[in-house]
């Protein structure tokens, strides 16, 4: 009798144990995620930023530009357009570039941190 309430013993702290070992990597996870999400939100919110007071500056230079052009040209209505169809190759190749740019810095970031882990 005395040899079946030790095994059941020892049964009851093995279960105890792996549900502990359960809950603490239950803990890590929510830790980890909650770790990346912050990462990942304090990122998004410094990329706004950038992206607002960038669209700003690049509004006022644009608007300087064309207005310049508009003088050089004799034609204020005509700088506007040209500097609008000078935007347009920039703007194609910025969205060429920019696909395989995020999505090589997204791989390299998953991977970095796959190698921390």
């Amino acid at each position: 009798m005395s040899e079946q309430s030790s095994e059941a013993q020892v049964l009851q702290r093995l279960i105890d144990q792996i549900n502990q070992h359960i809950e603490t990597r239950w803990e890590y996870l929510t830790l980890v995620a909650t770790e990346k999400m912050s990462g990942v939100a304090a990122m998004l919110a410094g990329a706004f930023t950038l992206i607002v007071f960038g669209s700003f500056v690049l509004f006022f230079f644009s608007m300087g530009f064309a207005w310049w052009l508009g003088d050089f040209i004799g034609n204020r209505a005509g700088g506007f357009a040209l500097a609008g169809l000078i935007f347009i190759p920039l703007a194609i190749g910025c969205f060429l570039w920019i696909r395989p740019f995020v999505r090589a810095k997204v791989i390299q970031t998953i991977l970095h941190d796959h190698d921390e882990q």
